[in-house]
């Protein structure tokens, strides 16, 4: 990772009308309301009916970017996030609560270490299952959700998390997030919307079971409590920003210094005494104030031209943050009669690749190169070895990612 400390934030980061927000409902969620929309039927996945519907016109047409072959590579890469657990659904398939293999002689005892040798620990075993970021909050329960599908979210003095017929229950002491991130393939993010961006993505959700599940046992056979989460149990992006990945972006989605947008966020729950990140500010918020292209360049007219706002601009938004908010079903819309995902708004992010010189011709933001925090991200990049350029200006080329471990 980039280190952040020349760039910790001097103020909060995102702002929130408390007489507002409202912890934030699954069930609000696209993915649910659509495919209640679609076919009565409440559940994350009711929604791709449609998707598979113009995926098998594609098909016969052989359309471009959309054969069989295409989606083949793509359901491939899908396959262990399927098996291991759906892209999130929580103390669900290999997304379990507690131990899974791990024996009594580790998960019963505890670890004894200081925070500082503990968060280190953390962290190196985030990269050695394959994580490519990690950072650590302190679990802000507001963005927890407030209920799954069925049932609620609560928080009790219990020792261990638990499932009851009508409730999750997460101990009190769970106060710690290790928030993750895995970089997607940019080159097939590119395609979009041919379906090999979604194999990036599809792949991005694999890597995410495996990480999040390896990291939820290495933390129980040190005798701490954790919950692995993918897109389930608490809102990724905002704990991501609380652990210092990035900052939110237009599209809004989390944009990160090493790779922009073009990652997949999960995290682990823990009463692991750790030492918590600190938010960072690169200016990403600010310059996409004046950076129009993923509104642009979004077929839905789903991402706003406009200013951020307090105020929803649909279901599938909460109330109260600060934020460019997306019209999520008009998205997923697309998706359906595109036969598969589309990244646009991560293809085209001037952050997804690093500085060309080319950008500067209709950004408005300064004109002191010292001053523009996409040149700064990418120099960031260079120093550390995440992009190599030839030539001031020119395109940077992405260095293969140097994965420690899985």
């Amino acid at each position: 990772m980039i280190p952040r400390m020349e760039f910790f934030a001097e103020k909060p980061v995102y702002q929130i009308d408390q007489a507002v927000y409202r912890r934030f409902p699954v069930t609000k969620q696209a993915f649910v309301t659509l495919g209640q929309k679609d076919t009565g039927e409440t559940g994350i996945l009711f929604w791709v009916g449609k998707m598979f519907q113009n995926m098998g016109a594609n098909i016969l047409s052989n359309t471009p970017g959309k054969s069989q072959v295409d989606y083949a590579l793509d359901f491939g890469g899908n396959a262990l996030n399927l098996l291991l657990g759906s892209y999130g659904m929580p103390n669900s398939q290999f997304l379990k609560w507690n131990p899974l293999f791990i024996p009594e002689q580790l998960s019963a005892k505890q670890v004894q270490m200081d925070p500082n040798s503990l968060t280190g620990l953390v962290k190196y075993a985030a990269g050695v299952y394959g994580g490519d970021l990690v950072g650590i909050a302190n679990l802000d329960r507001r963005w927890v959700y407030s209920e799954d599908l069925i049932k609620p979210f609560v928080f009790e003095d219990v020792d261990q998390p638990e499932e009851t017929g009508d409730r999750f229950i997460i101990p009190d002491r769970v106060d710690k997030a290790i928030v993750m991130a895995v970089a997607m393939n940019a080159e097939f993010i590119e395609t979009s919307p041919a379906v090999l961006n979604s194999t990036a993505a599809e792949i991005g959700y694999s890597r995410m079971g495996i990480v999040a599940i390896s990291m939820a046992e290495f933390i129980r056979s040190l005798g701490y409590i954790a919950i692995p989460c993918m897109n389930d149990t608490a809102l990724s992006i905002p704990l991501a920003i609380d652990a210092g990945l990035g900052q939110i972006g237009r599209n809004g989605l989390l944009i990160t210094p090493e790779y922009g947008p073009c990652v997949r966020i999960f995290k682990v729950l823990t009463n692991m005494p750790l030492i918590p990140d600190r938010p960072v500010d690169y200016g990403i918020t600010n310059f996409c104030k004046q950076c129009l292209l993923c509104a642009r360049e979004c077929p839905s007219g789903s991402i706003s031209f406009g200013e951020m706002s307090t105020r929803p601009v649909c279901e599938n938004n909460n109330p109260g943050v600060n934020t460019w908010y997306v019209e999520a079903e008009n998205c997923l819309r697309f998706w359906q009669t595109n036969g598969t995902a589309c990244a646009n708004c991560i293809a085209v992010c001037p952050f997804t690749i690093g500085f060309q010189s080319t950008q500067c011709i209709e950004c408005e933001m300064c004109n002191n190169p010292k001053e523009c925090p996409l040149q700064t991200v990418t120099v960031e990049r260079e120093k550390h070895g995440y992009v190599r350029r030839t030539k001031w200006g020119s395109r940077p080329l992405i260095n293969p990612l140097a994965r420690v471990g899985l």
